[in-house]
């Protein structure tokens, strides 16, 4: 994956490993793709009550098979973070993402590539420093990020 862009295919696999992973009963009610200024590389975030309930290894004990079994998607296990849904930084996507006007000039909804995609490009998302974060809409239609 590109350092500086993250382009549709990116976009597009981790949106459709998040769905995978609902599908098969994995909770995931928020995801995302982010570029940590010190990291300088995209991270896809899943936010989901398994790492709140039961810890982050029981989390990457489901997800990583699964990135493991779909090479299609061309996902580097590494760059994927599981973090809970009250972490910061999933608690900034979700403010971001709640139906309302954007509070930040930086959030702007994306209808490409899928419709209800916010491309953020403030400084900082829940306290760490970025360039930048794509967060998904939620799978499921009227459910609250």
């Amino acid at each position: 994956m590109g350092q500086d862009a993250l382009v549709t295919d990116e976009l597009d696999s981790g949106r459709k490993l998040v769905e995978h992973l609902f599908s098969n009963g994995f909770d995931v009610p928020l995801a995302f793709w982010v570029k940590e200024t010190d990291a300088g590389q995209w991270f896809l975030y899943l936010a989901s009550p398994v790492v709140d309930h039961m810890g982050p290894a029981a989390a990457y004990r489901v997800v990583l098979p699964v990135v493991e079994n779909m090479p299609e998607l061309g996902i580097d296990p590494f760059a994927i973070k599981v973090v809970g849904v009250n972490d910061s930084m999933a608690a900034a996507a979700r403010d971001l993402i709640r139906p309302k006007v954007p509070d930040s000039p930086f959030a702007a909804p994306n209808p490409k590539p899928y419709t209800g995609m916010t491309r953020f490009g403030g400084s900082t998302l829940g306290g760490v420093s970025i360039d930048g974060a794509y967060i998904y809409p939620p799978l499921r239609p009227g459910m609250s990020p």
